[in-house]
């Protein structure tokens, strides 16, 4: 084996340790790029570690290979110069890349806000898109966009509650399992008209609320095979705390509070 091929592995392995200091990184795809120009392993490694800085990021985006810039576009240290260079681009990867990215500026979301479907749909799942935007999102007509941001893992609560009251039942759906739905939201929605979400709420509450009676009650109403699952579960909960079910929450209250 050649001395270059034995380099090239050492590189390559500080490449991809996170713990490696982003002077060296910085080296390695120096080194890549004097003596093997059209090999882009280490420079696409680089443009993926966390250390690498946005000076270099920006001389990555200028390598004519996509994968580097699209890495670029989503990395967190992507500076506010890089990220507008990247909006002007005709290349949706790009954009996209940069709509997912949680560090991009406000007004560089707005722009990606009026972009194509695809572009827009990346950013409704961004977990730093402000209240503003995710109102818009969902108020979306197209049910691709409202499903978009029902998995954005940073939904503000008035909005979890807007989703919740969904005309899709995909969408309400995706509601019940999200981490940030609370105990009271899951009782209203186990209320839902469909079948569906109320097997859905469920199965949730089984798996992260099982001790909720509450819910269980909400559950309980009727003759469906859930609505006795709920039943079987309040028997369950209170023959093991031997007490009498709590009394229904007030209905003024907000269950999304």
């Amino acid at each position: 084996m050649s001395n270059d091929d034995e380099l090239w592995k050492s590189w390559m392995r500080l490449c991809v340790d996170p713990r490696t200091a982003g002077d060296l990184v910085e080296k390695a795809a120096y080194w890549e790029s004097i003596n093997t120009p059209n090999d882009y392993k280490i420079r696409l490694a680089v443009s993926k570690h966390g250390a690498t800085s946005g000076d270099l990021l920006a001389k990555l985006l200028m390598i004519k290979y996509l994968p580097i810039q699209i890495a670029v576009a989503g990395h967190n240290n992507l500076s506010e110069k890089t990220a507008i260079k990247i909006l002007r681009t005709q290349v949706r990867d790009l954009r996209r890349a940069l709509a997912g990215n949680p560090k991009i500026p406000y007004y560089v979301m707005e722009r990606l806000a009026r972009d194509f479907d695809d572009v827009r749909m990346r950013l409704a799942k961004n977990p730093s898109i402000p209240l503003k935007l995710m109102s818009g999102f969902a108020s979306e007509p197209d049910i691709h966009m409202r499903l978009a941001l029902a998995s954005n893992p940073s939904l503000h609560f008035s909005i979890l509650e807007s989703l919740s009251k969904d005309k899709a039942v995909e969408v309400r759906l995706a509601i019940v399992k999200h981490p940030r739905i609370p105990i009271g939201g899951l009782c209203e929605m186990a209320r839902d008209k469909s079948n569906k979400v109320r097997e859905a709420v469920f199965s949730r509450g089984m798996d992260d609320f099982a001790q909720e009676i509450e819910l269980f009650h909400a559950l309980s109403k009727g003759k469906s095979i859930v609505a006795q699952d709920a039943r079987a579960r309040i028997e369950v909960l209170l023959e093991a705390q031997n007490e009498d079910p709590p009394p229904a929450p007030h209905p003024d209250s907000n269950p999304f509070d």
